[in-house]
């Protein structure tokens, strides 16, 4: 394995415990077992990272615990996937029908965040 799928994976497993902990705290309060989640990606043009394959990690370990909509549709969590750290997809029009949002920019996993600002999230370490 190279070291840049290492760091797709370092991101996805980043992403993955923020997204699992927030689960867990919606159906804790009695939230959608099933939550709604999109992915939205940038545009791809001084990509770092390779985009796809941190959706497909993603996707793959979240299969069974969310709905997979379109970013358009209203969402649960929507996640923001660019490929360096201009965060050119950060904008408020994509974010408009998230309930909260993370973002995955170039090397760096942000908090979840709602309109209000991030959610601080324990992951135990």
């Amino acid at each position: 394995m190279n070291g840049k799928v290492g760091e797709e994976q370092k991101l996805a497993r980043e992403a993955l415990v923020q997204i699992r902990a927030r689960l867990e705290k919606q159906r804790g309060m009695g939230g959608d077992p099933k939550p709604r989640l999109a992915i939205k990606f940038c545009g791809g043009c001084n990509p770092c990272i390779e985009r796809g394959l941190v959706a497909r990690l993603l996707r793959e370990d979240l299969a069974e615990s969310v709905r997979w909509v379109p970013p358009d549709e209203e969402t649960d969590l929507l996640l923001l996937i660019g490929g360096c750290l201009t965060a050119c997809v950060d904008r408020e029009e994509v974010k408009r029908k998230a309930a909260r949002y993370l973002g995955i920019f170039g090397s760096t996993v942000s908090l979840i965040r709602s309109e209000e600002g991030g959610e601080k999230i324990s992951t135990g370490n």
